[in-house]
């Protein structure tokens, strides 16, 4: 693993600081969280990968069954 240093505001720096104490991270978490979220496309923007075999017809009526709401994830 490497460092990375970063030259900051004072006043973001604490924000972070109290932001990440608040929601039970620390700051080298919520720093990791956003690279990644910006540089790696995440797997739901990615299409499904097609099955290497059929489904079975029981787990194709299970597609729809549920629906969820729009602010879900």
């Amino acid at each position: 693993m490497s460092q990375l240093i970063l030259t900051l505001d004072d006043d973001l720096v604490q924000a972070a600081r109290e932001y990440t104490h608040q929601n039970g991270q620390n700051l080298e978490a919520l720093v990791t969280q956003f690279l990644q979220s910006t540089i790696r496309p995440t797997v739901a923007a990615q299409p499904a990968a097609e099955p290497s075999r059929p489904l079975s017809p029981r787990i194709q009526r299970l597609f729809g069954a549920v629906q969820a709401p729009a602010d879900f994830g």
